[in-house]
């Protein structure tokens, strides 16, 4: 192989792609208000749009769909909580959670998801942590572990703090993250619930997002409001077999923003395209397969079909080594790669039962010595 083509494959899996690359041969996109927007396909991850996404901004309570995808990874949706003077004291947007009611995590989240309580929000992160510096941490160690690597929360309401941010492109990530989880999709789905104590009268709650009922496919995802951040708005909306997600920050007109760039996304996206981590890719002249080494998508658009390129290392390739980099490509740009691998190379199957019974002292690895 020649030396360009390994540094263009080093590029590819280290350096990622970059979205005006992706777009350059696109239709040109509507104007828009916002300050920094992104559009991306949810099942593909591709970013189909982008301007100034990756852009450090205060999010407002767009921050609360990292709050609901912590507790519900971490936490227990039956667990009832007592609502705290401290929580029902944070300021700005409300459930109007009392001192000494009871809910259940669950109900907690749909008061922060659908009404924006910063008072829930408050009295989930306690719930599930100790305090909310130590929910802070749980949420900035999800959001690194998805690849959110803008983002830095101290906490989970989206109340201007300093050392408080993320970036349009991290929030989609998060959106998609959280939107895998069945609850917090039910719950930004809905347009009213109903908000009920233990022990108390129920109340209705009416979604803030009103996308929701007045968009086709809208299904979520999140809004927020402060000085600092403007008016901002994570949109989901799924047609068939798309599913988009549109963030605006910082936007003079954020539901007609999103409404635009929604519609110009179904107007191109043809679905997604996806291949599983395993599968096999190709065949080396001995016949042992090339495997996918990670997951690799992207979008049809535009009619323009997708194609698949290997690129081996020459020599001899070991089991359970690298074996080069696949490629896919949209017309002559590159969308996305990963990495190709040899399989490890399977144990006869008489191993297994020897292995049982070996002494614990020999190590099963030099069996082959004995």
């Amino acid at each position: 192989m020649r030396r360009f083509s390994v540094l263009a494959i080093i590029g590819l899996l280290l350096g990622g792609l970059s979205p005006a690359a992706v777009a350059s041969s696109s239709p040109q996109p509507p104007r828009i208000t916002s300050g920094a927007a992104v559009l991306i396909d949810a099942t593909s991850g591709e970013v189909l749009y982008s301007r100034s996404a990756y852009v450090r901004r205060s999010p407002a309570s767009t921050t609360k769909l990292l709050t609901a995808l912590v507790a519900v990874r971490e936490g227990r949706l039956g667990q009832v909580v007592e609502v705290s003077r401290e929580s029902a004291a944070v300021p700005g947007s409300s459930a109007h959670l009392r001192a000494g009611d009871r809910y259940t995590l669950r109900e907690l989240l749909e008061g922060m998801l659908l009404r924006s309580g910063n008072d829930a929000a408050h009295a989930i992160a306690t719930a599930v942590s100790p305090d909310v510096p130590r929910f802070a941490e749980r949420m900035n160690r999800t959001a690194l572990a998805i690849g959110a690597r803008q983002t830095h929360f101290v906490n989970p309401h989206g109340l201007t703090a300093a050392h408080h941010y993320t970036s349009a492109a991290d929030l989609a990530r998060i959106a998609q993250v959280a939107l895998r989880q069945g609850e917090v999709r039910r719950i930004v789905a809905s347009q009213e619930l109903t908000l009920t104590p233990q022990d108390g009268h129920g109340r209705p709650i009416r979604n803030t997002n009103s996308l929701l009922g007045s968009y086709l496919g809208a299904d979520g995802a999140k809004t927020g409001t402060t000085n600092a951040a403007g008016k901002c708005l994570i949109a989901s909306a799924r047609r068939g077999d798309v599913h988009l997600i549109a963030v605006l920050l910082k936007g003079g007109d954020r539901y007609g923003d999103a409404i635009r760039l929604l519609d110009w996304g179904f107007a191109r996206d043809g679905g997604a395209f996806v291949l599983p981590k395993g599968r096999v890719v190709g065949r080396l002249p001995d016949g042992r397969p090339l495997v996918l080494g990670r997951r690799l998508a992207g979008t049809l658009l535009d009619g323009q079909p997708l194609r698949l390129r290997v690129q081996r290392m020459s020599g001899r390739l070991p089991d359970g080594g690298l074996a080069g980099v696949a490629v896919l490509t949209r017309g002559t740009e590159p969308i996305a790669a990963a990495p190709v691998l040899t399989p490890k190379a399977r144990l006869p199957w008489w191993f297994s039962p020897v292995r049982r019974l070996l002494p614990r002292a020999v190590d099963p690895g030099s069996l082959h010595s004995l």
